[in-house]
């Protein structure tokens, strides 16, 4: 879809909009009318999203319900500029290679980082809130984030006793006919002592047929996904000014792992089809413990979080993705990870004092284990790596308003991790034992300037230093020298403004960003190797990426809401020649990467949605969502097309009940989500999710 065009028919439909609105204001119901806006905790203290000068979106649990989202790569649909790659979030074009466990995104859930991405649970239930906030936060966060943070804000039990039961049934209309799924959840809380000591209970179970058969078989479950999980939440408020909290999770994720298939040549079998004569099985387990105390005194506040975070997950798939005998190319990855942290926050209480400051330390230490196993014709290659990180970070913001309206704020942040791997490589009887220790420090600034226009509008501007740690090449090394990599650094400057017409019937928000990368990491093939297939993760690559995001929301009449969302972004590369390799002729030749797009970054993302709720109960919602094109590779030789996908649901809403019909991807767009190019094989990748149809009954008590 053409860039412009686009841009041209959401500025011609906000117009309109705003037309309509202004004509329905003195008729509309007044307060009915307004919409009401979300208090997110961003910069860690209660504030309207409308007064935060950063750019975020924020879902709360009647959003999530309403727009039907239940996983969380769903949320990237409507969000500009970002988006899931393989449970990757990549926001405004800032992406780590695949594979990485240093995610360029912190994932906080209830104040605890989930470092990567294998210790997040994507299966929402018993949400109170979730935030994303675009650029470095590292001021404000224990553990670092280049791109931004998104922040998992779970239901708090308190006095009043409630809860809900949700069932669900829903089927995938693939090529090979019907696939089902069913979803079990719910949630209960409440006072134990009232006015002192709380218990929420929550889970989750789902068992999902997929949408992939396995030809070769006969399996019609080859892309399965049943997940168990649970959640326990004690609270205890033994006086005024202390608020204690334990949270226990578990998670338990069975699926298949037959998604990838060929998409070109002799191999194709056609959307959703698959031919393995090998396993394709994957299982992740993990679980959590975190313990906050939170004490509010006369002169500021302290808030401790104690965290503990495990995460487990083992893939046993064919890796060659065929079922001709010859090839019989098997792979198998088993990684482990515990890590234990601490933070202390202590910070300005809300109040009328011009200045608001916070400041805190963090510390952790994270245990991975990571083995990867490769059994080719030719050869068997082993790699058992260990890693300890060890890390601590000071951070600290302050936040002054001059006259009211102007605010300044600025923040600085000190990081250090300390690395300490060891790899075990086995080729055939070979075996190889290498190790490497090495730590990164950095100072990290941000400043921004915000200012209120008037009540309603809001205009700032900020610069800040973003910064990606370095780690260790698990899966391609070969020795000593190939073993690790080093962090690669952005500074983001970003340009913005918020704003409330018509009574706070319409909320419109725009920003623009540009973003430079330097050192980025990246994969090359290793030169200083015997060897071909050795790859080497280097910082090599500088890069940019510069775009605009626009977020309206409309009510031009009671039980009537309009969102929309544009992203549009240039993500290139600026400067990076690497020596390849000719794999027909073994011979190696100079390669510029300079001008080409990044990958895993589409070029636009867009979601248009209207809803109606009638006071009788009466629900229906339409969304349009869609994502420009994307290349897989950094040479742009894998392009996944641009695509556009229609949700629509319908439902009956009550005081105790709710009852929903919804359909994803009414017109069964066919897209892909991963495309990979080969020159001497066929393209390989894995499909969208089809046209799925449900059927979601709700009971509160």
């Amino acid at each position: 879809m053409n860039t412009r065009f686009v841009l041209s028919l959401l500025t011609l439909f906000f117009t309109v909009l705003g037309s309509f609105v202004q004509l329905q204001a003195e008729e509309a119901n007044e307060k009915a009318s307004q919409i009401e806006t979300l208090v997110v905790t961003a910069e860690k203290k209660s504030a309207d999203s409308q007064d935060v000068p950063i750019t975020l979106s924020a879902f709360s649990e009647m959003n999530l319900n309403d727009s039907g989202i239940v996983k969380f790569p769903e949320i990237a649909r409507f969000t500009p500029n970002v988006y899931m790659k393989q449970d990757t979030m990549i926001i405004r074009g800032v992406t780590q290679y695949m594979g990485t466990k240093n995610s360029a995104v912190g994932i906080y859930q209830d104040g605890v980082s989930l470092p990567f991405d294998g210790m997040a649970n994507f299966d929402l239930f018993d949400i109170e809130r979730i935030e994303i906030l675009k650029g470095p936060q590292g001021t404000l966060y224990g553990k670092n984030c280049e791109a931004g943070v998104v922040n998992i804000i779970t239901k708090q039990p308190g006095n009043e006793f409630g809860g809900k039961i949700v069932g669900e049934y829903s089927w995938y209309d693939t090529e090979f006919g019907t696939s089902p799924g069913y979803i079990v959840s719910g949630n209960v809380s409440g006072p134990i002592i009232k006015d002192k000591f709380y218990m929420g209970l929550s889970g989750k179970w789902k068992d999902d047929d997929g949408y992939m058969k396995n030809e070769y078989n006969g399996d019609e479950e080859a892309g399965k996904h049943d997940v168990y999980t649970g959640r326990l939440n004690l609270r205890w408020t033994p006086l005024d000014r202390w608020d204690i909290a334990f949270l226990v999770d578990t998670m338990n994720e069975d699926y298949g792992y037959a998604s990838f298939r060929y998409l070109t040549g002799t191999l194709n079998k056609g959307r959703h089809i698959v031919s393995h004569d090998g396993p394709y099985s994957g299982e992740r387990n993990g679980d959590g413990q975190t313990l906050r105390l939170k004490y509010s005194g006369d002169k500021f506040d302290v808030l401790s979080i104690t965290g503990r975070r495990y995460a487990k997950s083992d893939v046993d798939y064919d890796f060659d993705m065929t079922s001709i005998p010859s090839y019989a190319m098997l792979s198998y990855f088993d990684d482990e990870s515990t890590l234990i942290s601490q933070e202390i926050r202590v910070s300005s209480i809300e109040g009328n004092s011009p200045f608001q400051w916070l400041t805190g330390v963090y510390a952790f230490d994270e245990d991975m284990k990571i083995y990867q196993e490769k059994d080719f014709p030719s050869s068997l290659t082993v790699r058992d790596t260990d890693v300890d990180n060890f890390g601590y970070a000071l951070f600290g913001q302050g936040t002054y308003t001059f006259i009211d309206r102007l605010h300044l704020t600025a923040g600085l942040r000190y990081d250090f991790t300390d690395f300490k791997g060891e790899q075990r490589l086995t080729v055939q009887e070979d075996v190889s034992v290498y190790e490497k220790d090495f730590h990164d420090s950095e100072l990290l600034p941000k400043c921004s300037l915000a200012f209120d226009f008037t009540n309603n509008i809001m205009g700032y501007t900020s610069v800040a230093k973003g910064y990606l740690v370095g780690g260790y090449n698990f899966k391609y090394s070969t020795n000593m020298n190939n073993l690790t990599y080093d962090p690669e650094y952005t500074w983001n400057y970003e340009v913005g403004m918020k704003s409330a017409w018509f009574g706070n019937r319409v909320i419109a928000n725009i920003s623009a960003f540009y973003i430079q990368m330097t050192d980025k990491q990246v994969i090359e093939w290793d030169t200083s190797s015997q060897s071909v297939s050795v790859k080497a993760i280097r910082n090599a690559s500088d890069a940019h990426s510069l775009g605009v995001e626009l977020e309206l929301q409309a009510r031009p009449f009671e039980g009537v809401d309009i969102f929309a969302g544009l992203g549009i972004i240039e993500a290139e590369i600026d400067d990076w020649i690497s020596t390849e390799y000719d794999s027909s002729t073994g011979n190696s030749y100079q390669y510029d990467y300079s001008g080409k797009r990044l990958p895993n970054v589409p070029d636009y993302t867009y979601n248009l949605g209207i809803q109606y709720r009638h006071l009788s109960g009466w629900f229906c919602r339409v969304d349009w969502l869609g994502t420009g094109s994307v290349y897989s590779d950094a040479k742009n030789t894998a392009k996944e097309d641009n695509y556009q996908i229609i949700n629509l649901r319908l439902g009956f809403e009550s005081e105790n009940y709710d009852i929903h019909l919804w359909c994803k991807n009414l017109f069964d767009e066919d897209y892909l989500q991963v495309r990979f190019a080969s020159s001497t094989s066929a393209d390989q990748g894995f499909d969208g999710y089809p046209r799925m149809i449900g059927v979601t009954y709700t009971y509160r008590f």
